[in-house]
């Protein structure tokens, strides 16, 4: 379980709804709201009129949260801000994983209105499984960004949990990540289940430097040092004997942090061998975006009226290396950037020279919804060396990306892929 009150949110990214209570007050019934303030020992008026209409009564509970006291207020903003976060499908993914009784969260979801109300109803009856969700969920949203490493360590021991083994782990951990001259820093090390996917979870906060902070206190303002922890945190698939780990620092951190984990909780010692990251072969964009004959997907059954290459990033083969961007606007109706080459620039077509695509970004237009309404628009982000946004998006969504990339022979499976999922 995630140590109270330590799992700190990020700004939200592009695309991710900002936190707004009004929002939360609109998504989630009354009979919800009624449990979490009772569950707060919020003292409610007995005027307060519970079977409202909707917006009469999200007007009303927004009315009633604005005059509780500052710290009353500051304590509710913060855990709303919290459920806000795990309200989304990776947010419910990340609560499923974490629960050891999946079965009974799951009766109680198919009760529920929406993901809104699902992330409030776990903080309120499942308060131990919500944290661990919030550790859980930070380390799959870095999954597949510039801060994560996948590695092979071929054991498949049990890991252990005894407090000794934690502790050394810690000490280890502290040593390593310690500057070279000034104290130890202090280090928190969280051992949890990964429920769904088979993992372990290895979290580990860090103390980092120093921050001076400016607040408001009831004197006025003031400065305050704090000590903030950075995040670190590392999955073991006991199955297949492959670790990801995912935190800023580079070789340095990622190296240390696996095997010292093996060293203290497998009792083992390893030589971590990296796992080739899944590419993408973007050159093969240079011919177009067609599905081959014998591809299977239906793309008016998907409700597609076209795909095009909007963006591309080339760079040289040769001497002197250099970039070049080309990129068309974003309306449906222009042509894609391999017309766009070929019209402008003929002879010295960049797609047909010598230049690799590193980067790439194709649009999915969809037909709109209703007659007089714009199609909905799904980008496509793509970077030679395997990063992309497929994990930023909805499940339907990506799992549309994935089949056409691998219809493009953009992608295909891995077998360390194949291995976590077997």
């Amino acid at each position: 379980m995630a140590a109270p009150g330590i799992v700190r949110l990020k700004k939200e990214k592009k695309g991710m709804t900002a936190f707004n209570p009004r929002h939360l007050a609109r998504q989630v019934p009354a009979t919800t709201w009624q449990a979490y303030l009772s569950s707060r020992s919020i003292a409610i008026p007995e005027s307060f009129d519970w079977n409202a209409e909707e917006k009469a009564f999200s007007d009303a509970l927004i009315a009633l949260l604005e005059e509780l006291e500052p710290d009353q207020q500051a304590l509710l903003h913060a855990e709303l801000r919290h459920a806000h976060a795990l309200a989304t499908q990776k947010g419910i993914d990340a609560i499923l994983n974490a629960s050891d009784n999946d079965a009974a969260i799951r009766e109680d979801f198919g009760k529920l209105r929406n993901h809104a109300e699902r992330a409030l109803w776990v903080l309120v009856n499942w308060p131990n499984t919500f944290m661990t969700a919030e550790a859980l969920l930070q380390f799959d949203l870095g999954v597949g960004k510039r801060s994560w490493k996948r590695q092979a360590i071929k054991v498949t021991e049990p890991v252990s949990r005894e407090a000794a083994d934690i502790e050394g782990l810690q000490a280890a951990l502290s040593e390593v990540l310690s500057k070279r001259k000034g104290p130890r820093r202090a280090c928190h090390v969280d051992v949890c289940d990964r429920h769904l996917d088979g993992g372990v979870q290895i979290s580990v906060y860090v103390e980092d430097d120093p921050n001076d902070l400016v607040e408001f206190v009831e004197e006025g303002m003031r400065r305050r040092t704090t000590r903030p922890a950075t995040n670190l945190a590392l999955v073991y698939f006991p199955a297949s004997g492959i670790v990801d780990t995912v935190g800023r620092g580079g070789a340095k951190v990622h190296q240390p942090l696996v095997t010292l984990f093996a060293r203290h909780l497998l009792k083992q010692e390893v030589k971590p061998e990296a796992v080739k990251q899944p590419m993408f072969y973007l050159n093969r964009l240079r011919h177009g975006l067609d599905l081959p004959e014998d591809s299977d997907i239906d793309l008016a059954a998907h409700g597609i009226d076209r795909i095009r290459l909007r963006r591309a990033r080339l760079r040289s083969t040769r001497a002197p290396i250099c970039d070049f961007w080309v990129g068309v606007p974003a309306d449906q109706a222009e042509h894609c950037v391999l017309a766009a080459s070929s019209a402008h620039l003929k002879d010295h077509d960049l797609f047909r020279g010598p230049f690799n695509i590193v980067e790439a970004l194709i649009s999915i237009y969809f037909a709109p919804a209703e007659v007089g309404k714009r199609g909905r628009v799904l980008n496509i982000d793509l970077k030679q060396s395997g990063i992309s946004n497929l994990q930023d998006m909805a499940e339907e969504d990506a799992k549309l990306a994935e089949r056409l990339l691998r219809a493009w022979r953009v992608s295909e499976p891995t077998e360390v892929e194949l291995a976590l999922v077997a």
